[in-house]
């Protein structure tokens, strides 16, 4: 290092430390009447290494290093990091056993004269070269605050100077801050203040922050609860995300050292500390469980713990495990178990379980594959009661996260991993069933949860669960499935010509029985082939007005069974339904009406419609907006009601003629506007030859 010229005013403890390497003198100590000493103003002249063989020179003690290392710093002959170099090389040169070593730095550490921020640069250096472990470092943080002098202001001041400086590792000044607490300098607030100060003065790229965190979560003189307090610190600073939150637990976790038994014991006090939040203690448990140190009964306590350490009513504390459920940074098993505490600890009534296990479904994100990936996830987890998993899948499929089909294969994994002894027959059931059905597979894991939690023995609960499942094998007229809704109807979930419920289907003019087109009729299929005498589509010039006479107003109230499409392509007793079979269905007495942009992840715009009749309840079908056709176009944008293209909405046709003058074939218009506002209607009979879709009916 250049040779540095200083022109400085010092206190005799200054210079003391300073005429140690330019004179040889007596060693000599400092005592209160230093303070007395006039000031003396000097100009010294001195080469930095001499300052070095001063700090390696083992015929002097410690204490007088360290004197020289801040009289050093306070003559401006070392920045902070040449001050810790010069601490580092200090240290080194001390001679004796490792007891002797361990001794000195106790002494020099609880000096007075010397600056707190120059003992924890000593501490950390007696780490690094091995002369203390854990227990030791931690006595000397102790040591270091007993040293300060002062008020009780004037001595948690100290401490704030030492944590907003550059010069010590993030670990240490955690580790100062928590002995600061545990000896009553400072109370639980002002250790979260310091705690924020230390995260402050963190420097760096946001990388090279996050590491000095790591670090930190590495430290073994750093107790678990301070360690999780750093992280919910680091997320709040944004220094850390969620995955890299969780990431930090782990560490935490992993630095354990004890036995199995006293980390789980060190884990219980974190899960019981009221500084720390509910969703880092989700993160804690779920660590604790990947490490070995938990298991299932233990994980149930220490969830059980986290709840209770919620220091409010029962009102307060659900609002808080809703918001760790809500949180984005746990596991859908993690807050499944949460879940299952609070109802234990008598948080969480049923109502509310299903409320939370909504709010679980809500936070997770991703695509719906991972969404439902995260769902299987949790069925799959053993410790989940078999109630939580059903209930989970009943939410996903009521919210559109899974299908029917998904729906059957996540209830045979929980059947699978919660029930005892062999249900392969059971799962042999399942399988086989393939079914569209969401409101009916809802109904019988309502059918299985009812039989779990009233049946007296497992045999009839097995009993109970086979019934529910082979209820779900598929109920089909003419190889046509149905749903019932409760107005003793059989209703298809599908449209005359579809393959799916989520599929238009075919078009037709009211009364006619084969679409106008040859092949294709999707949604962007310009239909080119078509039959002949209908060249020209959905057109007056397509349809026979004379063979339909018989269908005008006062002559028939209904198509004849010839003249009805769903019949004529489905055969058995499949046909049109009746206007007033649709108005049943709209009657919000009757049913729910849903609109949907992206029914079961498809795209496809719709209403669900769900049955509210006893013993219907939860029974669905889907109506997709199929618009109509007009020519050869499909009427998809948004025109007026009463103009010629009226029929854009998106028509199903009835079997009914309508009352009135001039109109005939009642239809329900489902309105694309995204208003819920549906409702039947009728067309002018000079446009019955319009394209709409048909869904059969059934006695």
């Amino acid at each position: 290092m250049n040779m540095r010229t200083n022109t400085i005013r010092i206190f005799r403890a200054g210079l003391y430390g300073v005429l140690l390497w330019l004179v040889p003198l007596s060693p000599l100590a400092f005592t209160s009447c230093d303070n007395m000493r006039p000031d003396i103003s000097i100009t010294v002249q001195s080469d930095y290494s001499q300052i070095i063989d001063a700090v390696r020179n083992t015929s002097r003690s410690l204490t007088d290093k360290l004197q020289l290392v801040e009289a050093a710093v306070a003559s401006g002959f070392a920045d902070g990091e040449e001050a810790q170099e010069l601490l580092r090389q200090a240290v080194a040169s001390l001679s004796g056993t490792m007891a002797e070593k361990l001794a000195a730095v106790e002494t020099a550490v609880k000096l007075q004269t010397a600056s707190l921020e120059t003992k924890l640069g000593l501490i950390e250096a007696a780490v690094a070269q091995g002369f203390a472990d854990g227990l030791a470092q931690q006595v000397l943080f102790q040591e270091a605050i007993a040293s300060l002098s002062g008020t009780l202001d004037e001595r948690l001041s100290a401490v704030e100077s030492a944590v907003k400086s550059q010069t010590s590792g993030l670990e240490t000044k955690l580790a100062l801050i928590e002995t600061a607490v545990q000896e009553g300098l400072a109370d639980e607030k002002a250790g979260r203040t310091l705690l924020q100060q230390a995260v402050e003065t963190l420097s760096g790229t946001m990388a090279e922050r996050l590491q000095a965190v790591e670090e930190a979560m590495k430290s073994r003189a750093v107790s678990l609860a301070a360690k999780l307090e750093l992280v919910e610190e680091a997320l709040s600073n944004r220094l850390a995300d969620s995955q890299e939150m969780l990431a930090l637990i782990q560490q935490a976790v992993e630095s354990l050292s004890g036995t199995v038994a006293e980390n789980l014991t060190v884990i219980e006090t974190a899960a019981r500390s009221q500084s720390t939040g509910l969703e880092t203690k989700l993160g804690l448990i779920a660590a604790a469980v990947e490490q070995g140190f938990a298991d299932g009964v233990a994980q149930q306590a220490l969830l059980l713990q986290a709840i209770q350490s919620l220091d409010s009513t029962t009102e307060t504390k659900l609002a808080a495990i809703s918001r760790a459920i809500g949180n984005q940074h746990t596991t859908l098993s993690s807050k499944l178990e949460l879940i299952e505490a609070a109802v234990r600890a008598g948080f969480a009534d049923s109502n509310a379980k299903e409320a939370l296990i909504q709010t679980a479904l809500a936070s997770l994100d991703g695509t719906l594959d991972e969404k439902l990936a995260a769902i299987d996830t949790a069925v799959t987890h053993r410790t989940d009661s078999l109630t939580t998993k059903l209930q989970l899948i009943q939410a996903a499929l009521q919210d559109s996260l899974a299908n029917a089909n998904e729906a059957l294969r996540l209830i045979g994994t929980a059947l699978s991993t919660s029930l005892p002894g062999s249900v392969d027959a059971i799962l042999a059931a399942l399988d086989s069933i393939d079914t569209t059905l969401s409101g009916k597979v809802s109904a019988a894991i309502t059918d299985i949860l009812n039989a779990i939690s009233s049946l007296p023995d497992y045999s009839s609960v097995l009993a109970a669960i086979q019934t529910a499942v082979e209820g779900l094998k598929t109920q089909t007229i003419n190889g046509y499935e149905y749903v019932e809704m409760g107005d003793g109807l059989k209703w298809a979930t599908m449209n005359v010509g579809a393959a799916s419920p989520q599929e238009y289907g075919d078009y037709f003019a009211w009364g006619e029985t084969e679409p106008y087109y040859a092949s294709g009729h999707a949604y962007d299929d310009p239909c080119s082939t078509w039959r002949s005498g209908k060249e020209d589509g959905y057109a007056q010039s397509s349809y026979f007005d004379a063979d339909y006479a018989r269908y005008g107003v006062g002559k028939k109230t209904a198509l004849d069974i010839e003249d009805d499409a769903a019949r004529a392509n489905w055969n058995g007793t499949w046909r049109m339904p009746t206007k007033a079979e649709w108005e049943w269905l709209l009657n919000q007495d009757n049913c729910t009406w849903e609109w949907t942009d992206n029914y079961q992840g498809s795209g496809v715009k719709g209403a669900i419609v769900t049955s509210k009749i006893e013993g219907y309840i939860g029974n669905q079908i889907f109506l997709p907006i199929a618009y109509c056709r007009s020519d050869k176009a499909m009427i998809t944008e948004s025109i007026e009601e009463g103009t010629s293209r009226y029929c854009y909405m998106g028509g199903y046709w009835s079997s009914n003629l309508h009352n009135g003058a001039d109109r005939i074939g009642s239809i329900l218009l489902l309105l694309a506007d995204k208003t819920s506002s549906y409702r039947t209607s009728s067309m002018n009979t000079a446009l019955r030859y319009r394209g709409l879709t048909i869904r059969p009916v059934s006695q």
